[in-house]
């Protein structure tokens, strides 16, 4: 059957879902729950998806299973839980990817806003913006001050074309009215490894990676650009309290459904999501992974997507950027 022929036997479903929907609400759940990931095992939103799983399965008396899918920056994942079943079982653990990937591929293979129903916002993380042994100044005024003085002479690393700290860094130039010159690392710590070794002077990475060499005076943090100083690391100042208010960006993890899913389900996910995140078991274990803990209704989730995809398509746009 061809592409018209599925869409037909996914609405048809859909509308019998709907429907049944109190009925179906009242029994969900009554079999395991599968958590997709876009990454591999052992990163952020991996551990991010296997705390929540622990929790949940304690709070439902259902198994909970989480799936690595890695794959064009998530895309994968994603393109597969936009094809599930409509009914609560197969859910996405997604990341910023959902909203970037729209720009950074020319067919991403899913659209974030129609192809997924919303459930709850998990947590964040602040990408930062780092310098190493090679950079002379010690904060953002030095840096625009160098920047200015020469553009395009500095350079910084990140952990690739279209990662959010590459994203949070080219924002910072456009605000700054500054021109760097962007290396793309495949993952942060080669890039973390450059600039320890004066290779290149400055960073963008996410606060987790760094906050060891942080700690230990071997990198110096320049900027958080979180409206609130990391609870991670207090002493390193926001970007917004440097001259540049109202500055935020993040690293976020958030809970997706397939679009389609009955409102009864998404609202007993998000209530059994947001109880989760309340624990301070869910809590430590985040902030073990360099994350806060966020929660939202679906609605906020839906509308916060909204933003995103807005801010980070323009970013894109500006800057020819591309998935590699």
């Amino acid at each position: 059957m061809g592409k018209s022929g599925a869409f037909t036997r996914r609405a048809v479903a859909t509308m019998l879902l709907g429907a049944a929907a109190p009925a179906v609400a009242q029994e969900f759940p009554n079999r395991p729950i599968t958590l997709l990931v876009g990454f591999a095992a052992g990163g952020a939103v991996d551990i991010v998806a296997r705390t929540l799983a622990g929790q949940l399965q304690q709070q439902i008396g259902q198994s909970v299973i989480v799936e690595n899918r890695p794959g064009a920056n998530s895309n994968v994942a994603a393109i597969a839980v936009s094809h599930a079943k409509p009914d609560g079982y197969t859910l996405l653990v997604g990341a910023n990817g959902m909203t970037a990937n729209m720009a950074l591929y020319a067919n991403p293979g899913f659209d974030v806003q129609k192809d997924f129903a919303p459930v709850a916002s998990l947590g964040e993380t602040p990408p930062v913006i780092a310098a190493g042994p090679g950079f002379t100044g010690s904060n953002l005024k030095d840096l625009v001050e160098q920047a200015k003085a020469r553009p395009g002479a500095l350079s910084y690393g990140s952990p690739g074309a279209g990662s959010s700290a590459h994203l949070t860094m080219e924002l910072f130039q456009r605000v700054a009215g500054i021109q760097l010159q962007h290396v793309a690392y495949r993952g942060g710590q080669p890039a973390i490894t450059d600039a320890l070794g004066g290779h290149i002077p400055l960073l963008a990475v996410n606060l987790p990676e760094v906050i060891g060499q942080a700690k230990a005076g071997a990198l110096k943090i320049l900027g958080v650009p979180s409206l609130k100083r990391s609870p991670l690391l207090p002493d390193a100042p926001t970007v917004a309290e440097q001259g540049f208010p109202g500055f935020e960006a993040s690293t976020w993890w958030a809970l997706f459904a397939p679009a389609g899913t009955p409102r009864p389900i998404i609202d007993k996910l998000n209530a059994e999501v947001r109880k989760a995140l309340a624990t301070p078991d869910f809590r430590d274990h985040l902030l073990q992974a360099g994350g806060v803990a966020t929660g939202s209704s679906p609605d906020e989730l839906a509308a916060f997507i909204a933003t995103e995809r807005t801010k980070w398509t323009k970013i894109i746009v500006d800057a020819k950027i591309t998935a590699e």
